[in-house]
């Protein structure tokens, strides 16, 4: 029993002082055959007031006391005890108790008791009432002014009653959508627990929040979670708020909460994510809060990095402070939809947050905006009640409350909300409508279940090279490791003993070493043989706890003979919200990235597998490409394994293991597969594919299968449909054949884009959407000021030429191209010949800063004239820049024609080469929208950098046109 003081009841006395001398308002008289003399009278004074409510709070924060045998000469007796159960009769008295007394004091309910303990509620019972009415005079004098006031006051005449009673778990109607019950995280607190969420205590924003957050604000003793805003009696806050927050965080997905607002000025009822400082990330948060002043209303809002100015005033229709209403958010990489009763009702698109945060909900007075939130009045208490909250990983629901089921619905001009789709049209024949790519596509048929573990991930390949399917009771191409152990970190051995194979899965487990040669027992399964490039996966389901770790990854070391080559994938348990890639090259590590998946790994089965090439790794979840090393890449082959193990001495890393056991990770098959990522023949239609990736079999029937939106698919008449191709090569069978240009040199790119959300091409010798830079200079690394007189439309192309400054004003003239129009994320590319020379720079990029009342964000394709042969890739951060990465053509980018590309999303930057993704950076990505530019110039004091200019005058850098897609 949760045992709340004394402050709260004596707060609602304040509120409640009219009715402190107030006869009953229509209690129930009962026999005394049913042990209760009047219901509600805990003092047995034969009346209900707030003296009932004071006893009842005092016997539950001091039983010694004022308890069933307390000291104190008032303190409760039994026949009070009797009538004080009010609440959920039957169940003894708590603190629910008290409050039921209050609502019926203020009117919230007409009857007592308020609700029975299930299975003890009368089929029948009598009620005697009466009905008077009288009326009263009283006059109140101060030193000013004398007022009398008249009241009349009713009360019920005699009437004998016959009703059934039964009552919800709370008092409150609800007008909301039910709970999502199937969600990744399900928190009811209509049970009277929460197992995601934990109470504030004790802590404090600052201003605007003029209270403290205190657990004793807090209760689930009521049928729902309340928050309630009193008094701070202990003087360090002038108020007591209340705040729950999840321990866990929280990713891209749906967010929904059954709430029922506080009306009242000056206070704010909430439902939100966060993350910050405290955190050690970045202050990312989004918010539904109602603001007392106006409960007919709801206000949303986000910041990403600290930057917020997104509210937005939302008209409910309704009176959130009556009633239960279901308020979501629908979180994704490009979009926030807020939605009110499973309803989408608005959508922002820019700048929106990236990092995972905390679930919350909290209620508080503000202290200093009155402009915002109106005067608070010192009311008190208030409460929000919640009863329940969902996060889905797989986004809202689509189309969950549209009652539009006409199988043939031929509204054609019907507008849709663009971030739902519309699953009730059965007769949809829009095959080739592209899907977004950071959703999963739930109608997979071919999703497993395993027992009560559900399978997030995308399904096995088994057209694969290597398939292991451990959900059919055996293993093939694995063998578990008996009595071996690696020494630090690893607290454990590993043993066969710890393995099994036997629950439709292959299980791992973690369990104490009873023999007593090593602290604990992990489990570690691997192939005989050894594998080389090519495309790995795994079904797995992690173990959540601190300090140990569940992994697959390949391996060869010493024992194999072999340099200590590996590629990770590990879940540590601490975490279980995020995901660790690694890699060792002979030996060499300190590659490690940290992935947020947006899910929690140890609640079901999700998919997680790597691509290895010769120049690359790129990592997927659940189908998904999230992240590519291209550095110093293994190069020897391994073999493949799986193990679970605790760590000893790696705190820092994994945070202290606290000896639990047994511990068990789940893996339901793994694959490989020599072709790559894209050599998979799987015909599951509805299977979601790599973003990234060509679909290079255009008679391949998948036509729901999400595509590429920036390639296209030139195998027209290719028959060999189940030939696997490498990802990240071309195929050439229909491969556009390299041309002569007008001006003689070869295009070697892939083709211009059409219908691009911005398209520029210069062959046709104009410009529609740049403009050439004119007298403007930067000063130093560019020794030159840029010059309209420097660029031209000639021979199919724009050229941007570096001369002699003949006006004597610079050194040297360059040339530069640039946008009126700012564009935000997207797909960049052009068509470029660069020069060849040192100490020059050709480049194409997006620019953003001070001259536009703007951070300095910027992301850059450059080529140095010293060597050709490489592209160097760059982007600044608001300032913050040093993200340089040359990487090497294969080809000498002055000969001809190629093109060079990115795309800039939130939470990474791909650039490409011919239409090849090859290098990603995901740390500190720029947000703010840039100027689309190219230009051309000369170095000063870069030497070490471009090498020496020599002064050689003209050089031409060539573009042939210019494509930017937002999609």
């Amino acid at each position: 029993m949760e045992k709340h003081t004394f402050r709260r009841c004596a707060a609602v006395l304040a509120a409640c002082t009219v009715m402190a001398t107030a006869a009953s308002f229509g209690t129930a008289s009962v026999s005394a055959a049913d042990g209760v003399s009047k219901w509600g009278d805990a003092n047995c004074d034969g009346m209900v007031d707030m003296s009932d409510c004071v006893l009842i709070m005092q016997a539950l924060a001091n039983p010694n006391k004022y308890g069933l045998n307390g000291t104190d000469q008032n303190h409760l007796k039994e026949q009070g005890a009797a009538n004080a159960d009010v609440f959920e009769n039957g169940s003894g008295l708590t603190s629910g108790d008290a409050l039921s007394v209050q609502k019926y004091l203020l009117h919230s309910i007409s009857t007592l008791p308020e609700s029975y303990k299930q299975g003890n509620n009368p089929v029948e019972s009598t009620t005697t009432t009466s009905t008077t009415t009288t009326t009263t005079t009283t006059t109140t004098t101060t030193t000013s002014t004398t007022t009398t006031t008249t009241t009349t006051t009713t009360t019920t005449t005699p009437t004998t009653t016959t009703t059934t009673t039964t009552a919800p778990k709370s008092n409150f109607p609800d007008m909301g959508t039910p709970m999502n019950s199937s969600a990744t995280m399900v928190e009811d607190f209509r049970d009277g627990n929460s197992k995601y969420f934990i109470a504030s205590d004790g802590w404090e924003n600052g201003d605007p929040f003029d209270c403290g957050w205190y657990k004793s604000q807090t209760s689930l003793d009521n049928g729902c979670l309340t928050l309630s805003i009193d008094k701070d009696y202990s003087g360090k806050y002038n108020y007591a708020g209340a705040e729950y927050r999840t321990n866990d965080f929280y990713h891209y997905g749906y967010y929904e909460t059954s709430m029922k607002a506080i009306k009242n000025d000056g206070v704010v009822s909430s439902f939100f994510t966060y993350t910050g400082e405290s955190d050690k990330n970045p202050w990312d948060e989004i918010d539904i809060e109602i603001l007392g002043k106006d409960s007919r209303k709801v206000q949303f809002n986000y910041y990403t990095n600290g930057q917020g100015k997104h509210e937005y005033m939302y008209d409910l229709g309704f009176d959130s402070s009556e009633a239960y209403h279901t308020y979501g958010f629908d979180w994704q990489p490009d979009h926030i939809t807020w939605y009110v009763d499973g309803k989408a009702v608005y959508t922002a698109n820019q700048n929106i947050p990236k990092t995972a945060g905390k679930i919350m909900m909290n209620t508080w007075p503000g202290r200093g905006v009155d402009g915002w939130l109106n005067h608070y009045n010192g009311n008190t208490p208030l409460t929000a009640y919640y009863q329940w909250v969902t996060y889905d990983q797989k986004g809202a629901p689509n189309g969950n409350n549209n009652n539009n089921n006409n199988n043939n619905n031929n509204n054609n001009n019907q507008q849709q909300n663009p971030w739902e789709q519309n699953n009730n049209n059965n007769n949809n024949n829009n095959n080739n409508q592209q899907q977004n790519p950071w959703e999963q596509n739930n109608n997979n048929n071919n999703q497993q279940q395993n027992g009560s573990i559900k399978d997030y991930g995308t399904a096995m390949d088994s057209s694969a090279t290597m398939v292991e399917d451990f959900r059919d009771g055996n293993s093939r191409y694995f063998i578990a490791s008996d009595g071996w152990e690696n020494g630090d970190p690893f607290d454990c051995g590993w043993y066969k003993s710890q393995t099994s194979l036997d629950k439709g899965c292959l299980t791992l487990s973690i369990d104490k070493d009873y023999s007593g040669k090593y602290h604990y027992a992990g489990a570690e399964y691997r192939t005989n043989d050894f594998y080389h490039y090519g495309y790995y996966e795994t079904s797995m389901q992690a173990i959540k706890n601190k300090g140990v770790v569940s992994s697959f990854f390949t391996y060869t070391g010493e024992s194999d003979n072999n340099p200590w080559d590996e590629i990770d994938i590990e879940i540590l348990g601490k975490d279980t919200t995020k995901v660790q890639f690694n890699y060792y090259t002979n030996g060499q590590g300190k590659h490690e990235y940290m992935h947020s998946l947006g899910f929690d790994s140890s609640e079901g089965y999700h998919t997680y597998g790597f691509d290895w090439q010769p120049d690359h790794i790129t990592w997927y979840v659940d189908g998904k490409a999230v992240y590519t090393a291209n550095q110093n890449i293994p190069k020897t082959a391994g073999k493949i394994m799986m193990n679970t193990w605790p760590g000893r001495g790696v705190n820092e890393w994994l945070d202290q293991y606290d000896g639990k056991t047994p511990l068990t990770a789940r893996y339901q098959w793994a694959t490989y597969n020599k072709n790559g990522k894209s050599g998979s023949s799987n015909n599951n239609n509805n299977q979601q594919q790599n973003p990234w990736q060509q679909n290079n079999n255009n008679n391949n029937n998948n036509n729901n299968q999400q595509q590429n939106p920036w390639q296209q698919n030139n195998n027209n008449n290719n028959n060999n449909n189940n030939q696997q191709q490498n990802p990240w090569q071309q195929n050439n069978n229909n491969q556009q054949q390299n041309k002569t240009t007008a001006s003689g040199l070869v295009d070697y790119g892939t083709p211009m884009k059409s219908g691009t959300t911005m398209g520029d091409d210069f062959r046709n010798g104009s410009s529609r959407y740049f403009i050439a830079s004119d007298g403007w200079e930067n000063g130093d690394p560019f020794d030159c000021g840029w010059y309209k007189s420097q660029t031209a439309f000639k021979d199919g192309a724009l050229q941007l030429s570096i001369n002699k400054d003949y006006s004597g004003k610079y050194n040297y003239a360059g040339a530069e191209y640039r946008t009126n129009d700012f564009y935000g994320f997207g797909y960049y590319e052009t068509s470029m010949q660069a020069i060849k020379n040192n100490g020059v720079v050709s480049s194409f990029f997006t620019y953003t800063g001070p001259s536009d009342n703007n951070p300095w964000d910027e992301i850059d394709i450059e080529i140095l004239g010293k060597d050709t042969t490489k592209v160097q890739f760059n982007y600044y951060t608001n300032g913050q820049g040093k993200h340089e990465y040359m990487y090497s053509l294969g080809f000498d980018a002055s000969q001809g024609y190629h093109t060079y590309g990115f795309d800039w999303q939130r939470d990474h930057i791909t650039w490409y080469v011919d239409g090849k993704p090859v290098y990603t950076a995901n740390q500190n990505i720029p947000k703010t929208a840039g100027k689309i530019m190219m230009n051309t110039w000369p170095g000063r004091g870069v030497d070490e950098w471009l090498a020496h200019y020599d002064g050689k005058t003209p050089l031409t850098a060539r573009y042939q046109w210019v494509t930017y897609n937002k999609q």
